[in-house]
């Protein structure tokens, strides 16, 4: 019978070397399947997080100055013959509440097209409020929202997409009371307009009977109604009353660090009303707004530009736009572009050896030096409001 040998240095040396080889190459598949997942999972993620952005701002866009089913196309004062007549008392907060106009725009200081910045790779909250053009609204800093510098901000007023109250009866002449055939779709504290499709009056609901029909009394606030706001234009039974909102749009320090697109909106979780900060999309690193303006009266753009070139000022004065100055109404279309990054860990190797630019509606902006993927999205909203 033979004797049992074991392995001879040489075998085991071979042995090992085998096993060293064959784990090397599991290794390496598995570091290849992980970073073309992580890959994967990033461009997914950065896609998803691109459109979801684009949805949010086109949908509120689409149907801006839409005040139902008027048109928010005048001065709401009645020195313009303007068929929307406001009741609100506006020196309490002209971001939220005036609703003279269905569009409104802060331009970030240096950022016009042709211009060139960096992002920084941690952001920051810029509370500078003249790094805008106009000043950005003081609401920003007085509800700690969270705005970075670079980025244009975005204002949209229409309806509220809920189901309307339409009307029962009231007095002409001076209504501080009016009826409707359902009480319960208003509540106390909300912006309503009360509609024809001729005719609107903007108010601030004091409280709203939750009955069917229900007394619905003038009041609230903030920010409440003008001295003897009331409800002075003729309307017959049947005339739509809707809440009103206003979503703004920018980009914030998100919950994650990183840059987000946010949203002020006035029906949010603070109540209705009254303005709340809500983070929508994370890794939205900037955006960039151009204004579609029709010059020719053919509700198609004739030109785009920035919100520094749009005459604000004598709009929420009051006072009547002369030419060359630009209207707000004149703003038929809205341009729009989004920097979108993967979030952190999902970039495919080292970061690049030159930092990476990308060019939104004119405007080079550098990104931070890292291994992030990212992509521009940039999309143009027609005003339905406007060219019907």
């Amino acid at each position: 019978m033979r004797r049992a040998h074991g392995f001879s240095l040489v075998e085991l040396m071979v042995a090992i070397t085998l096993a060293l080889i064959v784990t090397a190459a599991v290794i390496s598949v598995f570091v290849g399947s992980r970073t073309a997942y992580e890959s994967t999972t990033g461009v997914a993620a950065l896609t998803d997080s691109g459109r979801t952005a684009a949805h949010f701002i086109q949908e509120a866009g689409r149907i801006a100055g839409y005040m139902a089913c008027t048109e928010a196309n005048g001065a709401l004062e009645s020195s313009y013959n303007s068929p929307v007549q406001n009741q609100l008392n506006l020196p309490v907060g002209t971001l939220a509440y005036d609703f003279r106009t269905g569009i409104g725009g802060y331009e970030a200081n240096g950022t016009a097209p042709g211009s060139t910045i960096t992002l920084p790779a941690s952001p920051t909250t810029d509370t500078a409020l003249g790094n805008w053009s106009p000043t950005l609204d003081a609401t920003f800093t007085a509800l700690g929202a969270t705005q970075v510098q670079n980025s244009d901000v975005l204002v949209f007023r229409s309806s509220w997409q809920a189901t309307p109250a339409y009307l029962e009866t009231y007095t002409p002449g001076g209504a501080t009371q009016i009826s409707v055939n359902d009480g319960t779709k208003l509540q106390a504290s909300q912006i309503v307009a009360i509609s024809d499709c001729t005719k609107a009056v903007v108010f601030q609901v004091g409280s709203s009977a939750p009955t069917q029909p229900g007394t619905v009394t003038l009041g609230g606030g903030p920010p409440g109604n003008a001295a003897g706001g009331n409800v002075t234009l003729p309307f017959a039974a049947g005339a739509m009353v809707q809440p009103l909102t206003t979503s703004v749009f920018y980009i914030g320090v998100g919950s994650d660090g990183d840059n987000s697109l946010y949203r002020l909106d006035l029906n949010g979780s603070n109540g209705y009303g009254t303005f709340t900060p809500e983070e929508l999309v994370p890794d939205i690193e900037n955006m960039q707004v151009l204004y579609g303006i029709d010059t020719n009266d053919t509700l198609v753009p004739s030109e785009y530009v920035t919100a520094s070139a749009i005459d604000w000022a004598d709009w929420a004065a009051g006072a009547q736009i002369a030419a060359p100055d630009i209207d707000p109404d004149q703003i038929v279309a809205i341009k729009v572009a989004l920097l979108a990054a993967s979030a952190p860990g999902t970039g495919t190797g080292p970061a690049p050896a030159a930092a990476q630019t990308f060019n939104l509606l004119g405007t080079t902006v550098t990104a931070p030096l890292d291994n992030r993927q990212r992509q521009v999205f940039e999309f143009t909203v027609t005003v339905r409001e406007a060219v019907n």
